[in-house]
């Protein structure tokens, strides 16, 4: 085996599959305007709201008590209540859940998955195999079925009542079967009560409204994320105006994925509506697209998702002052380091994931290999690294205090988090006094517990009139009179205890800028930051910038183009690019830039996400 092939080999050593849970907020009841029957099937889709797990729905509350006092009985199961079965079906639930071929999918490495039994049903001819035919024709036989949401899996046993016995077991992958009383109800009670289908429909909707609560949109093609979750389509018709709402909801989320205005007629109906898709577009017509305005706590910015910058804040101001022109992230470089570089051929290119893997040969038979990270809009983009859901703005909370607010970006691989997949996250913290921070998240998994990763900052400050740039250093503030870097050593005495830059205009306006060095009181190691200062040039990144340096070169990190030793400064229209360094770890108690998969208490699947959160806070320069 080559040695590129054994490098593939690593980078695809597969991680655990996570699923993450993304429920509702609360919004006001606001009629959307309504559009014509003909658009409705294209313009009119309805994304929920990123909220807290498990929406405080009480018939969600009430199944989730269920499963978890299930558990505690020693059950790996949750039994349909006596209310959906008759007495045989009593019988036969109770025989299949001491069988052990029944049960032999219900436990991984002693956590138990969620699974449900789904219907208890007499059973008819056609749903006997050859085996159970002969014996059901004397004696009273039932189907059970139960579904693994985990596996995506349904479990069909033939249940010989009269003599309590489990005449056969068949399991069949990526088949849903149909859904029980109970989570018709729920999916009801979803539909009925999110804000977001309220606010579309202009009114409080009642049960009478609402139709097919237990229909799934498809039985393999399941309308939610990656195909693999037990859907169904509660839909609420209007039939003066032609059209229907059609309410996605994904059971094994529990909670409502996307709804869509449609035709009543068969040209409109979504039979089979990916999540992933609707938000796409609708992250893509309102983040992408257009920009965004944002007024709050004094603060007034735009803000937008870019094809490869991730996401960016322009025209920054603080009580009517200009602050900055473009703050954003533009780049991950993740490199991971070998042994064998003699033996090398890279002749032929390699590639893992849809993505080109750089490998740079070094001193003592060492070599680097990895990845250059855009991160990006989640249509028409180059990028790897997409959009997942749109910006959230949420407060910014120090001590149960709220100081300012935040905005957030997220961007995953669709695979996430299994190996060789990404998960990064853009945040922007603004604070009520005029401070801010500027923020690059790593979740983890990589390719690797050997993984460096360097996000590539571009802060472009614009303090009206022109800037000037100065170091800290013994004891003083040294100008930076020309274009150039600096390495951090992370152990520089600091200016009042925080401080290492400082960017300011000629009346000593501006800012003192504070490293990371784990003070966030956010389980960082530190930034370890390289900086760059260059004079401003718009086509240096004003625009999105291409991919810049290399990954795996771990002395360039791609600004060091826009460098010129004899490129004067002062006073200037100046950008700081500031790069952080970072190490990922694995080890237990120590996991940092790290993610991995477990079971959660309701026996779905769960990630443990221990993220490395660096970045510099602008801190205002205020009167001695």
């Amino acid at each position: 085996m080559s040695k590129e092939s054994k490098i593939a080999l690593i980078l695809l050593i597969i991680g655990g599959v996570g699923l993450f849970f993304l429920y509702l907020q609360k919004h006001s009841i606001k009629p959307i305007e309504n559009v014509s029957n003909k658009d409705s099937s294209t313009k009119q889709i309805i994304i929920p709201d990123v909220g807290n797990e498990y929406d405080n729905i009480a018939e969600v509350r009430a199944y989730l008590n269920d499963l978890k006092k299930a558990y505690e009985k020693g059950l790996s199961v949750l039994p349909l209540s006596d209310d959906e079965l008759d007495s045989n079906g009593k019988i036969a639930q109770e025989v299949v859940l001491k069988n052990k071929e029944f049960l032999s999918d219900t436990k991984v490495n002693g956590k138990i998955l969620h699974n449900d039994i789904m219907r208890v049903v007499p059973a008819t001819p056609s749903m006997l195999d050859s085996k159970s035919k002969e014996p059901c024709k004397r004696d009273i036989c039932y189907v059970v079925e139960k579904y693994n949401f985990v596996l995506n899996s349904t479990t069909r046993a033939i249940v010989d009542v009269s003599k309590r016995r489990v005449l056969s077991v068949k399991r069949f992958d990526n088949m849903q079967p149909d859904i029980s009383m109970r989570l018709t109800n729920i999916a009801k009670a979803i539909a009925l009560k999110n804000p977001k289908v309220i606010a579309s429909l202009g009114h409080i909707p009642t049960p009478k409204e609402l139709s097919m609560p237990n229909v799934r949109t498809n039985l393999q093609e399941s309308p939610c994320e990656n195909k693999h979750h037990l859907c169904v389509a509660p839909t609420f018709p209007d039939i003066k105006k032609q059209r229907a709402l059609w309410a996605i909801v994904d059971l094994t989320k529990l909670k409502l994925t996307a709804a869509k205005w449609a035709g009543l007629g068969k040209t409109y109906t979504p039979a089979c509506i990916d999540e992933r898709e609707l938000e796409n577009r609708y992250i893509f017509k309102n983040y992408c697209q257009k920009d965004n305005i944002l007024k709050r706590d004094g603060w007034e910015l735009t803000y937008h998702l870019t094809g490869s910058d991730g996401l960016e804040i322009r025209n920054l101001k603080y009580k009517g002052k200009k602050i900055a022109k473009s703050l954003k992230v533009v780049d991950w470089h993740v490199a991971y380091k070998g042994y064998g570089a003699n033996n090398l051929d890279l002749s032929t290119p390699i590639e893992v994931e849809g993505r080109r893997v750089e490998v740079v040969k070094g001193e003592n038979n060492e070599y680097t290999f990895g990845y250059n990270d855009a991160m990006g809009c989640p249509m028409f983009s180059t990028s790897v690294v997409l959009a997942f859901n749109g910006p959230q703005i949420k407060e910014l909370k120090e001590n149960n205090k709220t100081v300012g607010f935040s905005i957030t970006q997220d961007f995953r691989n669709p695979k996430w988090p299994m190996a060789c997949n990404y998960r990064y996250q853009n945040r922007f913290y603004f604070y009520k006094d005029g401070s801010f921070r500027v923020v690059a998240v790593s979740m983890g998994r990589g390719c690797s517990n050997k993984a460096i990763y360097r996000p590539v900052m571009r802060l472009d400050i614009d303090l009206d009139g022109g800037e000037n740039f100065a170091l800290y250093q013994d004891g003083s503030w040294r100008e930076f009179n020309f274009e150039q870097s600096y390495k951090s050593t992370s152990k520089e005495a600091l200016f009042r205890g925080k401080y290492l830059y400082k960017i300011s205009n000629n009346e000593g306006k501006g800012f003192y800028i504070e490293p990371n060095r784990g003070q966030f009181k956010d389980n960082s190691r530190g930034d370890h930051e390289r900086i760059y200062v260059s004079k401003f040039k718009e086509e240096e990144g004003d625009e999105d910038l291409l991919t810049l340096g290399s990954c795996c070169k771990l002395n360039e990190d791609g600004p060091e183009r826009f460098i010129q030793d004899k490129e004067l400064l002062e006073n200037s229209d100046l950008v700081l690019w500031y790069v952080p360094v970072i190490h990922n770890d694995d080890r237990k108690g120590h996991e940092y830039c790290w993610a991995d998969s477990t079971i959660d208490e309701y026996g779905n699947p769960s990630v443990k996400i221990w993220p490395c959160i660096v970045g510099p806070k602008f801190v205002p320069i205020k009167k001695e």
